[in-house]
């Protein structure tokens, strides 16, 4: 028992800490009431992914003499409150430009961390192997931005020549927000439309007690 986690590591994720320079892993965590904004995600995002790296590395014997982590995409589920959040993790001497060539590289095998209970089971899933490749790579494609990415599966970012944007947190629109964006539609309202969004506010929902 690490923490208040017990750690079951199967054969390949545990000979794949053993041994290699780093380690890709997928972590589905709840995400608490609360903000969805990136500024208060990445840093919650960080400070778990941190918390069970270290547990699940001491659960696999490492002494953590060499650790380092990478923390390389966020997304929060628009259907249920979990975010997943994927992560490099180096457990073994290595230079920074090593470290950074393996981050960059989009397929790499993927390691799966499920929650259950008080358990944290971490196995090897080939299965999100494509999946996770193919979302890095779309999100590489279109946020020059530095890493991590983000995501919000609710209310999808804006990518504006390269930069991302999302909905502020006191309601204030982004400079290169277009005029007339539907933040829970990710689009853009004309001035018709904007006017019936007027129109049933008015009839059907605030107006009524």
């Amino acid at each position: 028992m690490h923490g208040d986690k017990e750690y079951k590591i199967d054969n390949d994720s545990r000979a794949a800490l053993q041994t290699n320079t780093g380690v890709r892993f997928l972590l589905r965590a709840k995400l608490k009431p609360g903000s969805r904004h990136s500024s208060d995600i990445i840093p919650w995002a960080q400070s778990l992914s941190e918390k069970i790296a270290r547990a699940m590395a001491e659960a696999a014997g490492h002494q953590l003499t060499h650790f380092a982590m990478q923390l390389n995409m966020i997304r929060l589920l628009s259907h249920k409150h979990y975010a997943l959040i994927c992560f490099d993790l180096f457990l073994h001497e290595s230079d920074e430009q090593v470290r950074s060539q393996f981050s960059q590289t989009l397929q790499q095998p993927i390691h799966e961390i499920i929650k259950r209970g008080n358990s944290c089971h971490v196995i090897r899933s080939k299965k999100l192997d494509e999946m996770v490749a193919n979302h890095y790579r779309r999100l590489q494609d279109s946020d020059s931005g530095p890493r991590p990415y983000f995501t919000d599966g609710l209310y999808p970012p804006l990518y504006v020549d390269g930069r991302r944007i999302e909905t502020s947190k006191d309601g204030t629109p982004d400079p290169d927000e277009p005029e007339g964006w539907d933040w829970e539609r990710g689009l853009v309202l004309g001035p018709e439309e904007e006017e019936d969004e007027l129109k049933g506010e008015g009839e059907g929902g605030l107006g009524e007690g």
